[in-house]
């Protein structure tokens, strides 16, 4: 990827998290890229394929969660769990989710985008497993909300999530069929 790709990337991602999609330009994206706007829609055809690219590289849940629904035991859970916390708890990553998250309810296509980079490709051709993703999703997209807004005690996301994984992992586990009744 080049340098300059990188950089609109990196802007993007900063000022979607900041001003949401609606209120951020290709003009500001480049200016505080470093580049001429003229650019921006030669690495992506579009601010909406910018906003997609953004979304694929800040959520980045389908290779998370496929591994997870792969794995179907116990331990898959905790797993996932663990690279959840880790994005959440990141100062920059944190923000861009909180960021992409606060554009998706504002806008009905970054939804549709949105959609697409949580759900597995081969999970949505299938269809098998696609409930469990959303219920999946929807709970780390609430657990999330919540700690951002101060529901959540602190204490949980202290050294590492180490109380939120314990709380949650069964939950998880259960929702990926791993501590189901069929398994």
């Amino acid at each position: 990827m080049s340098d300059t790709r990188q950089a609109i990337m990196r802007s993007a991602a900063d000022l979607f998290a900041e001003l949401g999609y609606r209120n951020t330009s290709i003009r500001a994206i480049a200016a505080d890229a470093g580049c001429d706007p003229a650019l921006v829609p030669h690495y992506f055809d579009s601010k909406e394929a910018l906003f997609s690219a953004v979304i694929a590289d800040t959520v980045r849940p389908a290779e998370v969660l496929r591994e997870a629904l792969r794995r179907g035991d116990a331990g898959a859970a905790e797993w996932l769990l663990r690279h959840a916390v880790a994005d959440w708890e990141d100062p920059v990553q944190g923000r861009r989710i909180l960021g992409v998250l606060r554009s998706v309810l504002d806008l009905p296509v970054a939804m549709e985008r949105m959609s697409r980079a949580l759900l597995p490709r081969d999970v949505a051709d299938s269809g098998s497993d696609e409930v469990r993703v959303w219920l999946v999703s929807s709970l780390f997209i609430g657990v999330m909300t919540s700690r951002h807004m101060g529901f959540l005690d602190e204490t949980l996301f202290k050294e590492g999530g180490e109380a939120a994984v314990d709380a949650l992992a069964p939950v998880v586990g259960a929702l990926l069929g791993a501590d189901g009744p069929d398994a």
